[in-house]
């Protein structure tokens, strides 16, 4: 029953950096290229509020199956590879690793939700008032184009550095070493 909880719950975890991590790539690497393409502004910018809403979505969604599952992994994790009660775990890679991967989550959470709750945002709102005619200038409509850029790519690195450490650490003769 233990190895499939554990099976269980590594699927999860994977699921949900799947649907954590996908629509970043899709956004970057699809939807922001092609939307360029549309050539009416009002409609450029209500695809886009309802592309990165969904997509919000699916990606909370996987948030929440990573944190779930991982709270699970990590729970069980001295069971799981026999590791003795009496072992610190930061005595072995795979705690250290896990420290080090806990604090860029962190960091990366920051980063996602700055740009989630605050600079994204703040682009469609440019953006709208610019596609409805308002004065706003090509310049803040770049500033804050560079701004989501930025974070956006900050918090892809920072989540492809978290998904490594993670493959470090169920590599158990890497990560049950000493540190």
């Amino acid at each position: 029953m233990e190895n499939t909880l554990h099976i269980a719950a590594l699927w999860l975890h994977i699921l949900g950096i799947a649907l954590f991590v996908g629509p970043q790539f899709f956004l970057a690497f699809a939807w922001v290229p092609t939307s360029r393409l549309i050539g009416d502004p009002a409609t450029r910018v209500m695809a886009m509020r309802n592309i990165t809403r969904r997509f919000g979505w699916i990606g909370g969604a996987g948030l929440v199956l990573i944190l779930v599952a991982g709270t699970y992994l990590i729970s069980t994790w001295r069971d799981y590879y026999a590791i003795p009660d009496d072992a610190e775990f930061t005595s072995l890679r795979y705690g250290v690793i896990f420290m080090v991967k806990m604090t860029v989550l962190i960091v990366m959470l920051i980063v996602v939700g700055l740009h989630t709750f605050v600079v994204g945002p703040r682009l469609i709102a440019k953006l709208e008032a610019q596609a409805e005619g308002q004065p706003v200038s090509d310049e803040e409509i770049r500033s804050a184009r560079m701004q989501s850029m930025l974070l956006s790519i900050t918090g892809l690195l920072l989540v492809l550095a978290i998904m490594v450490m993670g493959t470090m650490m169920t590599a158990a003769n890497f990560s049950m070493q000493d540190a």
